[in-house]
């Protein structure tokens, strides 16, 4: 056995706990993510159709029934479309804002009566396995929020990050994002389709505005800041059907990691699809060993980087940063 080799007693084998997520559907026509771990199984927003969530989640081997809670990020139809009749069929528990519970219809207001669960941004809810923290982001709703998930008794890694239907790139949502492994961000529009499409001008301007989406540009330009902040796997999502292209969405990403001299290799670049489940991509957790206890190869290789968004809160990461911070190109 070498020097560098690990040894633990019996006692103290790590347990090894599996987080598992795909993109069930991402876009207009409806959004929904499925994240689960264990038996715990959780969706976060019900934008299609019952009937079509319930086939969607059949494509990855689940059952509605199996469904643990559902986390609204906004009460917009594409993310909300099915949630009335899941609802009073399955009475799956239901978390959201008040602000977006309140903006909802009459009907969708009377059949979460029993399972609604309102939740603040900064609130930590432990589901079975899983523990959802939320964040605020800017949208044109009454109310808009991203999550992150994590193992419910582990205190330090973050697995997955949530953050669509966003106008811009706020400190919020930097740190929230800050160090999960896996993220799905919004790739929203190409600025110059959308430019030349034939949206009315009112509408272009709600799309460009503070509370409207992310473009590919604005998208693309936090993925360094991410990627060494320990991203490993990132889905764009929600990508306009009319004003974006795949192609365009993942070569404006690619460039951005590259210009900041970081390995494009090394990270699972990934586009949503539009109405079918994405890949299956999973995160693994040490659940049962001290995660404040470090390494002297860790404090070794400990640098600091600036959050790109605020240049005096400095946060230690575990790579080698050798790139400007992005303040500059990210929307105030």
């Amino acid at each position: 056995m070498t020097e560098t080799s690990q040894i633990y007693q019996t006692s103290q084998i790590p347990n090894i706990s599996q987080i598992s997520t795909c993109s069930l559907s991402s876009g207009s026509s409806g959004n929904c993510i499925f994240t689960g771990c264990g038996k715990t199984n959780i969706l976060f927003d019900a934008g299609r159709s019952a009937r079509a969530m319930t086939q969607l989640l059949s494509q990855i081997n689940v059952k509605i029934q199996d469904i643990s809670a559902i986390f609204i990020t906004h009460e917009h139809i594409d993310h909300v479309n099915g949630l009335k009749v899941l609802i009073n069929k399955y009475k799956i528990p239901v978390y959201m804002v008040w602000e977006s519970f309140d903006n909802l219809s009459g009907d969708y207001k009377s059949a979460l009566g029993e399972v609604i669960n309102f939740i603040s941004p900064n609130d930590k809810i432990k589901i079975g396995d899983l523990q959802v923290e939320c964040y605020p982001t800017p949208h044109d709703s009454a109310a808009s929020v991203g999550y992150t998930i994590g193992y419910s008794n582990q205190k330090l890694t973050k697995a997955v990050g949530i953050a669509t239907d966003i106008g811009y790139v706020t400190a919020e949502l930097t740190e929230a994002l800050r160090g999960c492994r896996i993220i799905y961000i919004e790739s929203n529009h190409d600025l110059e389709m959308l430019k030349n499409s034939s949206y009315p001008g009112q509408v272009i301007q709600r799309i460009k505005s503070k509370r409207g989406h992310l473009s590919n540009k604005e998208c693309a330009d936090i993925l360094p800041y991410l990627i060494q902040n320990g991203a490993r796997k990132i889905i764009l999502y929600h990508l306009s059907g009319e004003n974006n292209t795949k192609e365009l969405a993942v070569k404006e990403s690619k460039k951005s990691i590259l210009d900041a001299k970081l390995n494009v290799g090394t990270v699972y670049l990934g586009v949503a699809p539009k109405s079918t489940p994405s890949k299956m991509i999973s995160v693994k957790i040490k659940t049962d060993i001290n995660d404040t206890e470090k390494t002297e190869e860790t404090e070794k290789n400990e640098k600091k980087i600036l959050n790109p968004l605020n240049p005096n809160f400095e946060k230690k990461v575990l790579l080698n940063p050798n790139m400007e911070s992005p303040t500059s190109r990210c929307k105030k």
